[in-house]
């Protein structure tokens, strides 16, 4: 209803109700002061990273009728399972209790709200470790390793919101798990050549 404006009032799409994020970089006291083959090889290491912790993104719950799509009724209470986040047999997740939502019936709008009910948060943690190795002269090698969602944790999209589907209130897609890339970078101190 377009005229309704409080009917299509709501979160934005893009709501997050917690964001928090922290960059930081750790330079590893370890064997700085050695010399020699140990003191090149395992000194001078960098540890940088983001961390970030999310609460998660709202969705609407719809339902199809004979005359299309619309928002579905909700009971009210709690729209969550006991068992929330459960691995179930399908290897989905639980999330919503599907008993608490019907599609509305075709003679008026359902009554739950615009993004009114919200998927799960995220926790991740990407990682680099790098070390410049001063090769011949003025030449220097850099190595660096990259790893995202370092500790591999399970970050879940959103439920499937359509309560007329079989898989409704249940997550079966989740972003991609630890990602790992290793870099290489030849340098030359171009001011030092004659």
């Amino acid at each position: 209803d377009g005229h309704d404006l409080a009917f299509n009032y709501g979160p934005s799409d893009n709501d997050r109700r917690h964001v928090f994020v922290s960059t930081w970089t750790y330079r590893l006291p370890f064997w700085l002061n050695r010399q020699g083959v140990l003191g090149s090889v395992l000194g001078g290491w960098e540890v940088s990273g983001i961390t970030r912790f999310q609460s998660g993104a709202p969705f609407t719950v719809s339902g199809n009728t004979a005359i299309g799509s619309r928002r579905a009724d909700f009971t009210g209470g709690s729209e969550q399972l006991s068992n929330v986040g459960q691995l179930l047999a399908n290897n989905s997740v639980a999330w919503l209790d599907a008993t608490k939502f019907s599609a509305a019936p075709e003679s008026r709008l359902g009554n739950s709200g615009r993004n009114a009910f919200y998927g799960p948060g995220l926790q991740q943690w990407d990682i680099s470790l790098r070390k410049q190795f001063r090769l011949k002269g003025t030449t220097k090698l850099q190595f660096q390793a990259d790893l995202f969602n370092a500790f591999n944790n399970l970050i879940l999209r959103n439920p499937a919101t359509t309560v007329t589907n079989s898989d409704f209130g249940t997550i079966t897609s989740a972003a991609p798990l630890r990602n790992v890339q290793i870099g290489l970078r030849f340098m030359l101190d171009r001011k030092s050549v004659v």
